[in-house]
């Protein structure tokens, strides 16, 4: 086998159609050692100096020292630095002291804690020490038993917040969290945005419910952890960082690649294909999508030494295309070298990839960020990054899977031009982890959670310190919860009235708002994964081509009410959704802040957003055709719609090239930066709308919306900044040598400084009285909300029954009867700025219009 050197990469490289645009490396760096802490318990001592007989590395030891002398203890050192040895070591010594003690350790994804179960098990068996785990795949009747014997308990943040910290007046429950001495947050790097955010105010309600707890969090390299642990923990914390790492370092060598004329996706190919042809040197590739990572690896399999690949993964024209029930899958032809992974994958095919990898039975691996973290690959040699990274902390999370004992080389694939010098993007600083503790909507969900917790074990304020770096806006609000002496301001009261209808635990998630859970199965039940709501209609929509570890599986039946997709095994065929996205102002009864002119407008306002998935298009090699769902569709009779509310800003001017998803893009890229937001966690949208704030009969804009279901108000500072939003996107867009951009956001600057402030002419709440109601108009397009999610639907009227009140609806072409039919009223919404309203007399059927389109009706303004 040849030896893996830079050369011949960079030679593979040039064979697959890619050249050389620089080189750079990281220095290797020597291991420096110290004597294990004099202060362990003389058992645990023994056991360590046993394994390490050249002692700790330096930082190691220090860590545990300092975790001896009770400090909080920050290890924010590289991959491969020893990080989980540090908090192993101590945590067992503190169990060994007080045998009435117990740990818990919060990983923030379940295939962590597989990962780190048997790291435990090795390090607590020989003192008999139990350690479990809780995730969301645990039984709940089987939690309070699990958590009874554990003494080392391993659970994600989801579970703990949804299920432990709901119960905390349980006898077993209330026990642990007494005897809990020591909290360990491993990756806390990942906890930054809104899941950051909830995980902040999450961590001081769990110190409130427990007792003389320390604190030890593991992180990648990152700006700043000290800061960063502190905003999030309320701790203040010893950090080992980067200048502190003393672990053994081999060089690593970076190669900037460009592509050689087009077919990026071909020459990607044929580079994993002859990576893993190498049949040492396990590599690892990372994309930025689940589906490119998955059709990398399909590809793979079907490369064929004769043939290209077409960008789409096809069959030949004459293939049979019979589709089949799955009878056995069976490894795919080249599982020995290739495999993909990414999140959402069953828990045995996840561990069965990490282990191949691990233990030699794979070539390499293609990943999304799933294995940024720090899961047990064993030895990587190379490392393919198939895009940019979106972030510098990405980058070195992913430089930081190779090169743990031996040299090990990056190959950086960057066909966009993105990076312009591979020298000067290594010294980009880390970006900020982003946190929004001032953000209200968070503070008041917590502070309901806060406020449960605190009653249900009697207590009737919270205790000293505990909250006292958070904003003195949550302390407010919880202190108001638990002796009311103000009412709840109004734009919060929504979020008081879900909590009141069930449990705010399960109402405010952690990570996100509640979306409808999918799980893939075939017809004799086989599961092949989990996904969201959002992830389904990108990948899994009726009559899609779902690929599972590469394989391609035909979605036969979509169930939104019982959350189930069925499929069968396909060919490598590929399909793309044929998706719709439509924003819809409240205007004018829902503008949160206001400035316009004759010509134009900027407004912050409440949302509803709509995504649908019309259709597909499917890819049979190079050729496509078209399936649209209908009542004649095999796969689907009606457009399946995600639809939900939120906030965003929008606006309007009647120059085309200033209210462009581009230009909006832009803006959201530069507020992001400007105001510490994430921008994964917004959406870009046009709206179009016969309300407006400066009377057109129709408007189509552009808007930045806070794409959390609820809405956080992400995008609030974005109306009041707008201008200097503008300036950042320019100073972008020179550094991207983009000058015709450029001089379309200096027009939108000045049509924006044409604005004069307006105090937003909200329309008054006009509700029924005696027999009059607010219903939508009659022809009018409207929501429905119904157990298998949302569908748009045109009113026919208006009626009171013996049931109450009722809504007719036109039939619908997936209704096979082609009858009208009715619903209940609190299920029909009316579309913000398209759905007319009017007041119906319900005895006389008179009616009257109503000059302005509001919201306010019959039908509820509840989210999904």
């Amino acid at each position: 086998m040849p030896e893996i050197t830079s050369e011949l990469l960079a030679g593979l490289a040039e064979e697959s159609g890619f050249s050389i645009a620089e080189r750079s490396s990281i220095p290797h760096r020597e291991a420096s050692y110290e004597p294990i802490p004099s202060g362990l318990d003389s058992r645990l001592k023994n056991l360590v100096q046993a394994r390490y007989p050249k002692g700790l590395y330096a930082h190691q030891s220090q860590a545990i020292s300092s975790a001896l002398a009770g400090e909080d203890v920050c290890l924010a050192t590289s991959t491969a630095s020893g990080k989980s040895l540090v908090f192993m070591v101590a945590a067992l010594n503190k169990l060994l002291a007080d045998p009435g003690s117990t740990v818990i350790a919060l990983y923030p994804v379940k295939a962590l804690i597989q990962d780190q179960l048997e790291k435990w098990e090795e390090i607590l068996k020989p003192f008999g020490i139990q350690h479990r785990f809780i995730d969301g795949g645990v039984p709940v009747l089987s939690r309070n038993q699990i958590i009874s014997k554990a003494r080392v308990l391993l659970m994600t943040p989801d579970v703990a917040h949804a299920w432990m910290m709901s119960s905390v007046s349980e006898g077993p429950v209330k026990r642990f969290l007494d005897s809990i001495r020591l909290v360990i947050l491993d990756e806390a790097h990942v906890y930054d945005g809104v899941f950051g955010t909830n995980m902040a105010y999450f961590i001081r309600r769990f110190q409130s419910m427990t007792n003389r707890t320390q604190f030890i969090c593991s992180t990648a390299t990152i700006g700043e952890p000290k800061n960063l642990m502190n905003i999030l923990t309320g701790r203040t914390m010893r950090v080992f960082d980067e200048s502190d790492d003393t672990s053994a370092r081999p060089e690593k060598t970076l190669l900037l690649c460009r592509s050689v004329g087009g077919d990026t996706f071909d020459k990607t190919v044929q580079l994993l294909v002859q990576l893993a042809e190498l049949g040492e040197g396990r590599f690892l590739a990372f994309g930025d999508s689940r589906r490119m990572v998955e059709r990398m690896v399909a590809a793979a399999l079907r490369k064929r030494d004769d043939s290209g690949i077409d960008p789409e993964i096809g069959e030949e024209e004459d293939g049979d295309d019979k589709e089949e029930e799955i009878t056995d899958l069976g490894p795919p032809e080249i599982m020995s070298r290739i495999l993909p992974y990414r999140a959402g994958y069953e828990v045995e095919d996840r561990k069965e990839i990490q282990n191949s990898l691990s233990h030699g039975g794979l070539s390499g691996v293609v990943s999304t960020s799933a294995l940024e973290l720090g899961l047990d690959i064993g030895e990587i040699r190379i490392v393919v990054l198939m895009s940019t990274p979106p972030s510098v902390k990405s980058f070195y999370q992913r430089l930081g899977r190779a090169g743990r004992t031996h040299p090990a080389v990056c190959l950086i694939l960057d066909d966009q031009g993105a990076i312009t010098s591979l020298n000067e993007y290594c010294r980009r600083k880390m970006e900020p982890s982003w946190l929004y503790l001032d953000n209200r909507y968070i503070q008041y969900a917590n502070a309901l959670c806060a406020a449960r917790e605190h009653g249900s074990i009697g207590r009737s304020s919270p205790l000293p310190g505990v909250f006292d770096n958070l904003p003195a806006d949550f302390v407010r609000l919880l202190l108001n919860e638990l002796d009311p002496t103000e009412d709840v301001p109004s734009d919060l009261y929504p979020l008081k009235q879900r909590a009141a209808a069930g449990s705010p635990h399960h109402e405010f998630p952690i990570r996100s708002q509640m979306e409808q859970e999918f799980k893939v199965t075939d017809y004799p039940g086989r599961p092949f994964g989990n996904l969201s709501f959002p992830q389904a209609l990108r990948e899994a929509y009726p009559g899609a081509i779902y690929y599972y570890m590469a394989r391609p599986l035909r979605v036969k039946r979509f169930n939104y009410r019982t959350g189930e997709i069925k499929v069968v095994r396909s060919k490598y065929w590929t399909t793309k959704p044929l998706a719709q996205s439509m924003v819809f102002p409240k205007f004018p009864g829902g503008i949160l802040c206001l400035a316009k002119s004759d010509k134009g407008f900027l407004a912050e306002a409440e949302l509803q957003v709509s995504e649908r998935v019309l259709g597909f298009d499917e890819m049979r090699g190079r050729n496509k055709t078209r399936y649209e769902y209908g009542p004649n569709s095999d796969f689907c009779r009606a457009p399946i719609t995600r639809f939900f509310l939120t906030t965003g800003v929008c606006w309007y001017f009647p120059e085309p090239t200033l209210v462009s998803e581009p230009m909006a893009s832009a803006l959201r890229e530069a507020f992001c930066i400007l105001c510490g937001v994430q921008e994964r966690e917004l959406g870009v949208g046009v709206f179009h709308s016969r309300q407006n704030p400066i009377g057109l009969q129709q408007c189509k804009g552009i808007c930045v919306y806070d794409s959390t279901n609820g809405s956080l108000r992400l995008t609030q500072q974005l109306a009041s900044r707008f201008v200097e939003v503008i300036d950042k996107a320019c100073d972008l867009q020179l550094e991207y040598q983009n000058t015709a951009f450029d001089r379309n956001l200096m027009l939108l600057k000045r049509n924006i400084l044409s604005l004069a402030v307006a105090e937003p002419s909200g329309s008054a709440v006009i509700s029924g009285e005696g027999d009059w109601v607010v219903t939508i108009a009659p022809g009018e397009k409207a929501m429905y909300r119904s157990e298998d999610g949302y569908n748009e639907v045109t009113v026919i009227g208006t009626r009171f029954t013996p049931r109450g009140l009722m809504i007719e609806l036109e039939p619908q072409r997936d209704r096979a009867n082609g009858m009208s039919w009715m619903v209940a009223a609190k299920c029909i919404e009316p579309i913000n700025g398209v759905s007319r309203q009017i007041r119906l007399n319900l005895m006389t059927g008179q009616t009257e219009s109503i000059s302005e389109v509001v919201t306010v009706s019959t039908a509820t303004s509840g989210g999904t």
